[in-house]
């Protein structure tokens, strides 16, 4: 490639790939300038000004069109976009990301090595550039959850081992860390002795905290979601990783004076699958951050070079000769949406057209059944509170979860509720209306939560689903526990996945045949199905401004405040279970 190369820049040759009449955008000066780039291999071979004796066996007119490096993701999870991988790579690409660091996390949950072994497979061979991490913190809230797999020390071992990881995903037990826990550290400690790349997740600490989080040699952070926090990492050598919901004018400020310019990223984290359909990948997070004052040709270098730099790929994430060929060709740097994209020195998107035809080959070994778990019975349902024999009924002061409707951080409400009469130790709740929640552990432990959720009054189905975060039990909510039961059961009989179910009748179904939580279904066909599945929510009653995120953020064990698990009603930032009721007063 080199001599090709050389004879190509001196005019004794054609350049493979000849990209005339663009606006080079250039992330290492910052400037953008009219020129040319030529591309032999799967390299750049010249990027500048244009020659006259410049030729290509191909040539592309660029029309004016902006020229930037494909997008580097530096943190994000796969498996959030229910898409396989051959799917989510095609979608990725027509928005401008030919790289990204997939973090396993949820599969890790789900299905352990073996999980995250068969998803690097069905992502080699792909045009996206796919580095697989290795998930360090399942369950992400020992004691307090039960997934399907742990990750100590030894575990860590094997999935370092395992062909292509590229480094330890993201720490989140921050806490453990700073508290000195032995088993969080001595995970860190296999991946530092590899001198691998080690994510971060520090959310809530700061001072000597964060410092000791930083002293385990952990430099990222993805959750930075303040202007002085971010000016406190970046003076501690964290490279910061901003994703859309961190953003903000003050971030964006603090980002644009920031001297540390080299090591502040742009990250997608996780995209639903209507959010990467309908708003794009990182190319949103890229218009989101101009639209809110980030100078555009920062911006675009947050998300290219910086981001490589990160993941120590030197040759990636710029133009400039001997780097990889990944090249973006749009119209307008506000709102980047590739009209042309090379990856690699191969054409794969042209007049906004994604050409290639990925098949993608999906391992056997993610279609092995991770239901295991009992049929949901209606007793199963029932709210039941102890009393002393004798219990007349009266009125209980149950701790519901609290939320608004429109976030997803919840709190601890009280109410008082009428309470059935004994009969054998046991006393009924009266749910008056009230949406119930349950999640079932289905990886063996034969146990589930309960739980009843404030602000959503009057719900007349149920809705069933596996896919969420971290430990992905099945959980269910509705009004009424024959529609919840046959909604828990569709989903368990279809191997994983999401069900509404009304008036005794399954309305809405998506089976997620991998792990519970994807599926290999087309994207278009995907969404239009959960589109649907969605709006009879909103018709059941289930009114939340983003309901997705709704259902699977209500089991996660490290979202605050309450939440519920496969272990009962969770007080998040205390750390401690609640009962369901914690007074009683009988009739009378």
């Amino acid at each position: 490639m080199s001599k090709a190369a050389v004879e190509a820049i001196r005019g004794n040759l054609p350049f493979d790939i000849l990209i005339k009449n663009v606006k080079i955008v250039n992330v290492f000066d910052s400037s953008i300038a009219p020129g040319c780039i030529g591309v032999v291999g799967e390299r750049l071979a010249y990027v500048g000004k244009s020659l006259p004796d410049f030729r290509g066996r191909r040539e592309v007119d660029g029309e004016g069109k902006y020229a930037l490096p494909g997008f580097v993701d530096s943190h994000m999870h796969l498996e959030s976009s229910m898409l396989a991988p051959a799917h989510f790579a095609r979608i990725a690409l027509t928005c401008g990301t030919t790289t990204v660091a997939a973090d396993p996390h949820e599969i890790g949950n789900v299905m352990g090595l073996e999980g995250v072994r068969v998803l690097a497979q069905a992502c080699e061979g792909l045009p996206l550039r796919i580095l697989i991490m290795a998930p360090s913190t399942i369950p992400s809230a020992p004691g307090f959850e039960g997934s399907g797999y742990e990750v100590g020390p030894d575990e860590m071992d094997r999935l370092l081992d395992l062909p292509g990881i590229w480094g330890l995903g993201e720490i989140m037990d921050f806490n453990g860390v700073a508290d000195g826990d032995e088993r969080i550290l001595s995970v860190i400690e296999r991946a530092r002795r590899r001198h691998c790349l080690l994510d971060g997740h520090a959310s809530l600490l700061t001072g000597a905290r964060l410092q000791a989080f930083r002293a385990t040699g952990i430099d990222s952070d993805h959750t930075t979601n303040s202007p002085d926090k971010l000016r406190e990492e970046l003076a501690l050598g964290f490279t910061v990783q901003i994703q859309e919901s961190m953003l903000s004018r003050g971030m964006v400020e603090a980002m644009n004076e920031s001297p540390a310019q080299d090591r502040i990223c742009l990250v997608t984290d996780d995209v639903p699958l209507h959010r990467l359909m309908r708003d794009g990948h990182l190319n949103h997070v890229v218009e989101k951050a101009i639209e809110l004052g980030l100078e555009p040709v920062r911006a675009v270098r947050f998300a290219t070079i910086n981001a490589a730099q990160r993941l120590r790929l030197f040759d990636v994430g710029g133009l400039a000769p001997g780097m990889a060929a990944d090249v973006q060709l749009v119209e307008d740097l506000r709102y980047p949406r590739p009209v042309c994209l090379l990856r690699g020195g191969e054409i794969l998107v042209e007049a906004g057209r994604f050409l290639p035809q990925l098949t993608g080959v999906i391992p056997e070994g993610l279609r092995k059944s991770t239901m295991n778990i009992a049929p949901v019975r209606e007793e199963d349902l029932h709210l039941r509170v102890a009393v002393p024999a004798g219990f007349p009924g009266g009125r209980g002061r149950a701790n519901l979860i609290g939320q608004d409707g429109i976030g997803v951080r919840t709190k601890r409400v009280e109410r008082s509720l009428e309470l059935g009469p004994e009969k054998d130790g046991w006393s009924e709740l009266r749910e008056e209306g009230l949406l119930k929640m349950a999640v079932f552990n289905r990886y063996g432990k034969n146990r589930h939560g309960l739980a009843l959720v404030a602000g959503m009054d009057g719900v007349t189905g149920a809705v069933a689903l596996t896919y969420g975060h971290d430990c992905h039990n099945l959980t269910v909510f509705g009004g009424n526990d024959a529609d919840m039961a046959l909604a828990a059961n569709a989903v368990i009989d279809a191997g994983g996945g999401l069900c509404t179910a009304q008036g005794g009748q399954v309305r809405h179904q998506i089976p997620l045949p991998l792990a519970g939580i994807m599926c290999d279904l087309a994207p278009e066909e995907l969404l239009e199905r959960m589109e649907a599945l969605l709006r009879h929510g909103r018709e059941m009653g289930l009114r939340h401004e983003n309901l997705l995120t709704f259902l699977t953020v209500m089991p996660l064990a490290v979202s605050p405040e309450i939440k519920c698990t496969d272990m009962g009603l969770l007080d998040v930032a205390q750390k401690r279970f609640l009962p369901l009721v914690e007074g009683m007063e009988e009739d009378g």
